[in-house]
């Protein structure tokens, strides 16, 4: 079982390599393609901070929670 873990590991290692890095490549980056990348970093930045802001109250409470734990943990002992 040992080694049939370590066989599947190697072989997902070596298929994954050889999916990432072919040989030979065909593609064509234009300006628009850059043009996405940009817009689609900028959107994960954007929604990021958007759910931040929706959940602030939540996150926060829940650092504030999880401080207050550890304080009254440590005044016990």
């Amino acid at each position: 079982m040992k080694y049939l873990k370590i066989f599947l590991t190697v072989a997902g290692t070596f298929l994954l390599y050889i999916l990432i890095f072919p040989k030979r490549l065909f593609a064509y980056l234009d300006a628009g393609s850059g043009s996405y990348i940009i817009q689609i970093i900028i959107a994960i930045a954007l929604g990021g901070a958007f759910g931040i802001k929706i959940f602030w109250r939540k996150i926060y409470h829940f650092f504030k929670n999880l401080t207050s734990r550890v304080n009254r943990s440590g005044k016990n002992n």
